[in-house]
């Protein structure tokens, strides 16, 4: 904006400043008058000139003049001398100074069409430097359209401009990305797409200047076509990003080929896994929400038996959230597994399998009220995450431990290499089924879908082969640290 101290530092009108109003006044506009009542016609940043035409040198109505200017939030008074009064009315100053309203001299000969004009240069100037500016801004978020830029970062450039808080909206009111501290109420909604499922929510108060406008414009233009571009509507896109994820899940592609669907898109220093479970119907409805950046890397669909479906996806890990808000609003239960480098997700993967048993079953998805479920995998066990950071080489810590105590149904020897029990992986589900049933025999076997004879031979060889007795309470305490420790590690 125009300022005062701009106007004053002009050497061609020769104006001096006789009284310092608060701060660095902002201008929007230039008066003459000589009316000593000029408040209500006033916006406010106006520069009143007058040259005292209708007051005496001594009359008290300087005073109120100031006063009513004050009120009206002027930006300064200019006092033309050498027309009407000789010198600046002491009354007129020492208002000023009451009603700290700046006040400035205008000698001969300069007119006060000069300042007029000099106002008037500053403020083209002004909007030459913002109109400037915005371009600026338009042409990053036009260029943000090609997929380089996340939603929630055109968003915040968008506010930074324009002073307004926005967010974008899928369908009647799923966030899918929003500038801190937006608040619905009396948001404007600008539609990005033809079926009006996909719109831009603005809040705020106060009007928009045209460069605030047409910053807007094109973030609502920049949004619209990354969002459409990145919709995955044709089933081969889709099916490329599916792909990927599982690769990148399983460690088959490292996480750098996440460049190869979108130049410009890289995966963040830490990622979750998350496995999402639900009805089919509602694991496809997330899937097929629209989706851009990190958010499109989800796995394909699993059947599960019972009427389940399951699928994956990798989240930022350290701003999961986002993600976990948007799978819950489709009433999906999930386990988000740990944070890992983008390298390491398989071990994330492992962290969240490691819970999956834990998840409700399809009976859960219609309890009423329905409140889905969100394990984390390395915030329900502090203690036993704890224990691990202590130490997780092969050969100290944890590991080691784990090995030590499972014996033949570790995954792997004291010599690191893979186990060799044929039935490590069943004896290990039959014994977690044991802990899930608080040791109860019937209902594990059950769980397991097993006759309790086979299922008490199988404890007699885990015994055997571990070295341990289920009876006892410590052995199982020791046994179940191991497993998990095993599982997480």
């Amino acid at each position: 904006m125009a300022t005062l101290s701009q106007l004053l530092e002009l050497p061609e009108l020769g104006l001096s400043l006789l009284q310092a109003g608060p701060g660095d006044p902002e201008l929007s506009w230039v008066s003459i008058t000589e009316l000593l009542r000029m408040n209500d016609y006033l916006e406010g940043g106006e520069i009143i000139m007058t040259t005292g035409l209708s007051l005496g040198p001594d009359d008290p109505g300087w005073r109120d003049f100031v006063a009513g200017l004050s009120r009206a939030r002027v930006a300064a008074i200019g006092f033309g001398v050498g027309v009407n009064h000789d010198t600046v009315p002491t009354p007129l100053l020492h208002a000023a100074s009451t009603y700290r309203v700046a006040l400035f001299e205008i000698p001969l000969p300069v007119p006060f069409i000069a300042v007029s004009k000099a106002v008037a240069g500053l403020l083209r100037s002004d909007e030459l430097r913002a109109a400037r500016s915005a371009l600026q801004v338009q042409l990053r978020l036009l260029d943000s359209a090609r997929g380089t830029q996340d939603p929630a970062e055109v968003l915040a450039s968008i506010s930074q401009a324009t002073g307004r808080q926005l967010a974008l909206l899928s369908g009647p009111d799923r966030v899918l990305a929003s500038t801190q501290g937006f608040q619905p109420e009396g948001a404007e909604l600008v539609a990005l797409d033809t079926e009006g499922s996909l719109r831009l929510a603005i809040a705020g108060t106060g009007p928009l200047t045209p460069e605030g406008s047409s910053v807007i414009a094109a973030g609502a233009m920049a949004l619209g076509f990354s969002v459409r571009s990145d919709r995955a509507s044709d089933r081969a896109e889709r099916e490329r990003w599916e792909l990927l994820t599982e690769r990148i899940l399983t460690g088959v592609f490292p996480a750098a080929t996440a460049e190869m669907l979108s130049p410009g898109l890289s995966l963040p220093d830490t990622v979750r896994a998350i496995v999402v479970q639900g009805s089919p119907e509602d694991i496809s409805a997330w899937r097929g929400e629209p989706r851009v950046g990190l958010d499109r890397f989800i796995g394909s669909s699993e059947e599960l038996p019972g009427g389940l479906a399951r699928a994956w996806q990798i989240a930022d890990g350290a701003a999961p959230d986002s993600a976990v808000t948007r799978i819950t609003q489709h009433g999906l239960d999930l386990v988000v597994g740990r944070s890992v480098s983008p390298d390491a997700l398989p071990l994330s993967v492992r962290s969240a399998q490691s819970r999956l048993r834990d998840l409700p079953g399809r009976a859960s998805l219609y309890a009423e009220p329905r409140r889905a479920q969100v394990i984390w995998a390395d915030r329900d066990a502090p203690f036993l995450e704890a224990v691990l950071s202590l130490g997780s080489s092969p050969q100290h810590g944890a590991i080691a431990l784990s090995r030590e105590v499972l014996g033949p149904l570790a995954a792997t020897g004291p010599d690191g290499q893979p186990a060799t029990e044929p039935d490590r992986e069943l004896l290990c589900e039959t014994l977690h089924a044991l802990f899930v049933s608080d040791g109860q025999r019937g209902p594990a076997a059950s769980a397991l879908g097993i006759h309790r004879n086979t299922l008490r031979d199988r404890v007699t060889r885990i015994e055997r082969l571990t070295g341990r007795s289920l009876a006892s309470a410590e052995d199982r305490a020791e046994l179940w640290f191991a497993l998990r420790a095993e599982q997480l590690a």
